[in-house]
């Protein structure tokens, strides 16, 4: 009888510890991708035009900026950032909160990443224009590719609003 105890708890503690594994290892990709994250949120901030983390076969979601109504590839958004930056300033005036995303299919965790901020967005003064500023309240998704780069990005906000302001 103790032998069978003995199994039973040794069979228990094997399946115990194999758990984890895989929600470690999706733990540790979500961590790796919020690193990702800080410093794209970081480089947008700073004005820094890096593109070392984007897939080759990024996409974003439908955007104000995107002049053909499909979806955002990586070449276009490389040319929209960079216009953009010459114009804009942004800043993140909420903390940095990063959450983990689910696989829409299992509704497990799959190391995607998410966060709700506020950014206020400035439009730099020229000579015949003064800066003007306003507050986008968002949410913003990451999905990754199996390298750690970011295959798919949206971004869910009133952005039509908030930039029609700026431009006026």
């Amino acid at each position: 009888m103790r032998k069978v105890v003995a199994l039973v708890v040794l069979g228990a503690a094997v399946t115990a510890c194999d758990a984890p594994k895989e929600t470690s290892t999706v733990s540790s990709v979500f961590e790796k991708n919020c690193e990702t994250i800080r410093t794209v949120v970081d480089n947008l901030q700073n004005d820094v035009a890096d593109f070392q983390y984007y897939s080759e076969d990024f996409v974003g979601a439908q955007t104000r900026f995107n002049s053909t109504g499909d979806s955002t590839r990586l070449e276009e958004f490389k040319t929209n950032r960079l216009n953009w930056l010459e114009i804009f300033d942004a800043e993140l005036t909420t903390p940095l909160n990063l959450l983990p995303g689910v696989n829409p299919q299992t509704n497990e965790p799959d190391g995607s990443v998410r966060y709700y901020g506020k950014w206020n967005i400035t439009r730099t003064a020229t000579d015949s224009t003064e800066a003007k500023s306003v507050l986008i309240p968002l949410y913003v998704s990451f999905d990754f590719d199996e390298e750690g780069k970011i295959l798919f990005q949206q971004n869910y906000g009133d952005l039509t609003a908030a930039f029609e302001s700026l431009n006026n």
